[in-house]
């Protein structure tokens, strides 16, 4: 049996699906520019962390759009319901086919389909019968990536980075006028500057929304020139 394509006239999935590409097509593109390319020239990571990121993002968007297109479970106009099976099949009362039981009608599609779950509008279709492991490979995949981009935008700003050994103790508008060399001071560690943006020096609460911070004694050798 030949594969089915099922496009689903919605505007408000096409733009679902086109905000998801394009936040796919900037993530590809950019972490491997910024992050991976220049770290691999530098020695920190070897080509198999760009390639694993390479397929993730190839297996992410490959389930998405096999997804979107793939047929959930569409019921023909016509269907030949065998005399053994009549009493698993009931009406549909909104387009008057018969249908078997657990299938539901979508309202967005305009037909019934085979035990469907819900109807997504990130990629534009009903998950039923015929592509709930799509929709699945679509979840799993997105979670490796989503995860995998975490983890290296992790590194890059606080294991490669120190590696440069940056002036972590600087502020975006100084970064921004390019007063960092006008400001003659010691430069602290990194972990040092955190626990004195965040009020602790126990990293752990570093994470923990519900306190209050209490500002950290600075030394006057690390006293600022704000």
């Amino acid at each position: 049996m030949g594969r089915r394509v099922h496009f689903v006239i919605d505007p408000q999935g096409w733009c679902c699906m086109a905000l998801i590409i394009l936040v796919w097509l900037y993530n590809t593109i950019f972490i491997p520019k910024v992050i991976l390319f220049p770290h691999y020239e530098e020695g920190h990571i070897s080509v198999v962390a760009i390639l694993c990121y390479y397929f993730c993002s190839l297996f992410c968007i490959a389930s998405l759009l096999r997804a979107s297109v793939a047929d959930p479970g569409k019921l023909p106009e016509n269907p030949k319901i065998p005399i053994t099976e009549r009493e698993y099949w009931e009406l549909c009362n909104k387009c008057n086919m018969m249908r078997p039981k657990r299938s539901h009608h979508c309202s967005r599609c305009g037909h019934c389909v085979r035990r469907m779950d819900h109807h997504c509008p990130w990629i534009n279709n009903c998950v039923g019968e015929d592509n709930h492991w799509l929709f699945l490979q679509l979840c799993f995949y997105t979670q490796i990536l989503s995860s995998y981009t975490l983890i290296l935008d992790f590194c890059h700003y606080y294991y490669f980075l120190p590696l440069k050994k940056e002036n972590w103790d600087t502020t975006s508008i100084e970064k921004m006028s390019n007063c960092c060399e006008d400001i003659s001071r010691p430069r602290k560690p990194w972990q040092q500057t955190f626990s004195e943006v965040f009020g602790t020096h126990w990293k752990i609460l570093w994470f923990i929304p519900f306190r209050q911070r209490q500002p950290l004694r600075v030394s006057y050798h690390f006293a600022n020139h704000v």
